[in-house]
């Protein structure tokens, strides 16, 4: 509803805004993801120089090496609707590591647990999840993602019916060049760690459960 102080919209979830009149849908967003250690140690990544004399973490091609993000549910996030975590990376040289020389593949791995706020829930048993992507040209931005939810989810997903406003993602993300899936030749640049949800664009009527009352 249209008011002389703006949009009114019913407080009740899976009510918002949606894109496309011919076909509506509900937009997408990310959760973004920083890169960081926990502390110095012998699976993290090195901070290496990407180009110019900017630095990025850089995953090894003889070791695994981890890095680890939280993710916020925020207030606008679709209830009921299915998340996905993506990798944003690239590489400074040429792979040559797949057939005939042509460029490897990368396998990018997360272990995510996850439990609703206002002690509504406590953390899950992580679970295991993992995409893998073809390399291209140097300093191309790559971009790859896989379900990382579901409402019947796989032993490999969260279950998206537990999603929920305030909830917390805890995602540790990993490489080992060692995998047989792994097939690059490089060490690759990890630039960020994010997740796509859906939007209402609006937020929720109260900021704590229920949310939608």
């Amino acid at each position: 509803m249209a008011t002389a102080n703006g949009l009114i919209f019913p407080k009740a979830s899976g009510h918002g805004i949606q894109i496309d009149p011919a076909d509506p849908g509900f937009g997408w967003e990310d959760m973004l993801g920083l890169i960081h250690i926990r502390a110095p140690g012998a699976n993290d990544p090195s901070l290496n120089i990407y180009r110019g004399n900017l630095r990025e973490f850089q995953f090894s091609n003889v070791s695994m090496n981890e890095a680890f993000l939280e993710f916020h549910v925020p207030h606008d996030y679709l209830l009921g609707s299915d998340i996905h975590i993506h990798a944003h990376w690239s590489q400074i040289v040429v792979d040559t590591g797949g057939p005939a020389g042509a460029p490897g593949t990368v396998k990018w791995s997360f272990e995510a647990s996850y439990a609703k706020g206002h002690q509504r829930g406590a953390f899950i048993l992580p679970i295991e999840t993992s995409v893998t992507q073809q390399a291209t040209a140097a300093h191309q931005h790559n971009l790859i993602e896989v379900q990382l939810s579901a409402s019947v989810p796989s032993v490999s997903q969260l279950d998206t019916d537990d999603l929920e406003p305030d909830g917390i993602i805890l995602v540790r993300a990993w490489r080992n060049p060692g995998d047989a899936a792994d097939t690059l030749n490089q060490a690759p640049f990890l630039h960020y760690v994010d997740i796509h949800y859906q939007t209402t664009s609006i937020g929720t009527k109260q900021k704590a459960p229920d949310f939608y009352t």
